[in-house]
């Protein structure tokens, strides 16, 4: 996967056959979703914005990294209720997040996500076109009650770039950019780069004629909101 086309929260439009029609507004926060360590429920706000209601589904899931990549799997130790909520106009809904299991007790967090999908509205008399509906993909962390800090260590090879997660919680990485000892530095993202979710590894494949600088390389991010500078190494 490209680093341009890494997976991120955020909210993605969805377009249904036909022109362009837009009753319902749904919103969905905050961005990011945290049960903390003994607690075992957190909130899930809905707002619609439009002049019409709009009906909602959040699914959760089991959020994992294989093989460098970002995995999403069926998961029932972390529940929406209402799973199916309908918003009303200029309106708000509460969607509680229940942790079902015990909640992590050592050192590593609980990963998922949570996916909000608009779902469609009965046709109105005389509407024609397409139907625009929102999803938002939300990351949600369950602390552990002695979670470690992230412990990241990255790696490059030729155009693929590793980063390890040796902490207990999730890196977020962002404002991202490669640079040597001197010249300019290669912009990575100016937002949103990824997640390295812990004891977990994260790759990246680089654009096609990424210059990348020679010698000894630093990674400057933003890590979970801190500015951070990352030893890169080369095999």
């Amino acid at each position: 996967m490209s680093a341009r086309a890494a997976l991120v929260a955020g909210a993605v439009l969805l377009l249904a056959a036909g022109g362009v029609s837009a009753r319902g507004q749904l919103q969905a926060g905050p961005t990011l979703l945290e049960i903390p360590s003994g607690a075992n429920a957190t909130r899930l706000q809905l707002g619609n914005t439009g002049d019409a209601t709009v009906a909602a589904q959040v699914r959760v899931y089991a959020w994992v990294q294989e093989d460098g990549e970002d995995r999403l799997l069926e998961t029932e130790a972390l529940v929406a209720s209402p799973p199916i909520a309908e918003v009303e106009a200029g309106g708000e809904h509460l969607v509680r997040l229940v942790l079902t299991g015990t909640p992590p007790a050592g050192t590593v967090d609980a990963t998922f996500r949570v996916v909000v999908d608009e779902l469609p509205g009965d046709p109105q008399v005389g509407e024609t076109g397409v139907q625009m509906r929102m999803r938002y993909v939300i990351p949600a962390f369950v602390r552990a009650a002695a979670a470690t800090p992230p412990a990241i260590e990255c790696e490059l090879r030729a155009s693929e770039l590793s980063c390890r997660n040796r902490g207990g919680q999730a890196a977020q990485l962002a404002v991202t950019a490669l640079r040597g000892a001197d010249g300019p530095a290669v912009v990575l993202s100016s937002g949103l780069f990824g997640y390295v979710l812990p004891e977990s590894e994260r790759r990246w494949t680089l654009p096609a004629g990424t210059g990348i600088p020679v010698g000894p390389l630093l990674l400057d991010t933003q890590l979970n909101g801190q500015a951070a500078t990352i030893d890169v190494r080369r095999p």
